[in-house]
């Protein structure tokens, strides 16, 4: 195990708490929501004006729609930035770094918005700090709207029970893959002149765009979780273009992103769903706590199995099913600190009858935004009903929990219709400059093994690996990952090989909490779940 010593002030356990309460800080007075983006105009170069509460700066930049018929239309690029602190002019000024929260569909607007200032803190203030929304995402122009009335998008309904491929939902599989087949046929219809241009590529030559924007020719660039996919594209197609780019919480972009493969993903999942066993087991204060791991793990499978065989209505409507439970679930994986006590806490209010605080977790009705792009970047899908089955059964063992939702995406887009055939690989190849991958031991969506895959397709990178549950590095800060992002971006330098991040201490079921009401449970969602916000709730 190795690691390195803590290179600047700000990376200090004083100086992390600094760092994120000037984020915090940053956000208090005002929401995302609250700046009408309208006010700005839209300019082919980058007219920054003051937004939200100073410092912060925002702009709207228009892109080609289409980079092969530049005269064809615009997308207008939402950007949100946080200025560095020293003069631009000066030798000490490094450039715009650019940052990507994942998704397919978040938003880097909000990100910086609510944790700019803990971002770039360990990256340097010496660097702006620039969140964008990704074409067709959030602020960005034209929207990516699948559904042309709220009708619509109800009728579809696609919350996890529409798409999952759970074993026992198997039986309506042949009536779901109809649909999904009259969906693709809807989003055309509705938004396909549009979403073929809603690519992973067309978002790599964005940056780009972005970056000589600055006057520079060579991307800084950190991304995380779906950011990694953006970033893998990126330094396939531009590998002399980068400065700086690290990618955090990876996915399998050589073998698995455009291929629709998503196996790979999930064989870390049952690690960490293990790890809110074990913590539950170690910890009285935990509110399904069992004397062992193993004791909790039956406590948890007993529940799963009691509404596997009833689901439960929600009061004020809606309906716990296994999926959404198992969805739930899932969703507390990205951020164990924040989110194993509440876990538990809807678990042990679910045996007593109460479904309403897990309940909080699901996303009910999905707009199918993540979905439309990956089914639009990803090869095409002709899977029947049978082939569905068949694959989901093949995938079974790669997690005993999850493997389902990976079988959902291919039945998604078994019926859709939108496949320009842009870039999709291969992923790989000698970057300007090497490439910073970082993967935590337990991440039940973007594996280890997938940082390591990626590095093996850039010469000269390293991986960093950060031995903790939870969702990419932010699943909790760590002054040794920070350390290292900071030697990264400041002098260039990667860890050795083998390095390895193991020096935090967390409590993930701190006594004397009290047991979360849904109400309660929505109210610490105010900010999307996702595993950037965990900072912000620090």
């Amino acid at each position: 195990m190795r690691s390195i010593p803590i290179l600047h002030s700000m990376l200090t356990v004083r100086g992390l708490l600094t760092a994120l309460s000037l984020g915090a800080s940053l956000a208090l007075a005002q929401d995302p929501s609250s700046f009408d983006w309208t006010t700005i105009t839209a300019s082919n170069t980058l007219n920054w004006v003051s937004c939200y509460d100073p410092p912060f700066e925002c702009a709207r930049f228009n892109v080609p729609l289409n980079y092969k018929k530049p005269k064809a239309g615009t997308a207008a690029i939402a950007l949100l930035r946080l200025p560095t602190t020293v003069d631009r002019t000066s030798t000490a000024y490094k450039g715009p770094v650019l940052f990507n929260p994942g998704g397919p569909g978040g938003s880097g607007v909000d990100t910086v918005f609510w944790l700019g200032g803990a971002i770039q803190g360990v990256i340097g203030t010496n660097y702006d700090l620039i969140g964008f929304d990704p074409r067709g995402i959030a602020r960005s122009t034209p929207k990516i709207e699948l559904f042309a009335s709220q009708a619509e998008r109800e009728y579809f309904n696609l919350g996890p029970d529409a798409r999952d491929m759970e074993e026992i939902s198997m039986s309506t599989l042949p009536a779901r893959w109809a649909k999904m087949q009259e969906l693709g046929e809807v989003a055309e219809e509705n938004i396909g002149h549009l979403i073929k241009h809603m690519t992973t590529d067309n978002i790599a030559r964005d940056m780009l765009k972005i970056t000589q924007a600055h006057g520079r020719e060579k991307l800084l660039y950190w991304g995380i979780s779906y950011g990694t996919v953006i970033g893998a594209t990126f330094a396939s197609m531009f590998p002399n273009k980068i400065d700086r780019m690290m990618l955090d919480g990876n996915e399998d972009v050589v073998n698995a992103y455009y291929s629709l493969d998503w196996r790979v993903h999930v064989q870390d999942a049952d690690k960490a769903i293990q790890a809110f066993f074990d913590e539950c087991a170690a910890a009285p204060a935990c509110a399904i706590h069992e004397p062992t791991a193993a004791a909790v793990k039956t406590r948890f499978d007993a529940i799963l199995a009691s509404v596997a065989a009833t689901p439960v209505p929600v009061p004020g409507g809606g309906t716990l099913t296994l999926v959404a439970l198992k969805s739930a679930v899932l969703t507390a994986t990205y951020e164990p600190v924040a989110y194993f006590s509440l876990l538990a806490q809807g678990l042990r209010a679910l045996e007593l009858g109460d479904p309403a605080p897990i309940y909080s977790f699901v996303e009910v009705n999905g707009d199918g935004v993540e979905q439309a792009v990956v089914c639009t970047d990803g090869h095409k899908v002709t899977d029947t009903p049978e082939d569905l089955e068949e694959y989901a059964e093949e995938i079974e063992p790669y997690s005993s929990y999850f493997s389902s939702f990976v079988a959902s995406f291919r039945l998604f887009c078994s019926g859709w219709k939108v496949h320009p055939k842009n870039f999709d690989g291969p992923i790989g190849g000698q970057t300007s400059h090497p490439i910073f991958f970082v993967g935590n031991t337990a991440d039940s969506v973007t594996p280890l093994g997938a940082a390591f895959t990626m590095s093996a397709a850039f010469p000269g990178s390293e991986v960093l690996t950060y031995n903790i549950p939870g969702h990419t590095s932010f699943a909790y800060p760590s002054p040794c990952v920070m350390g290292h992002t900071n030697a990264y971006f400041q002098q260039g330098v990667l860890p050795a090989p083998g390095t390895i991040c193991d020096d935090v201490e967390i409590d993930y079921f701190p006594s004397g909490v009290q047991a979360s009401t849904a109400a309660e449970v929505k109210e610490k969602r105010r900010v999307p779940l996702n595993p950037k916000m965990i900072w912000a709730s620090l």
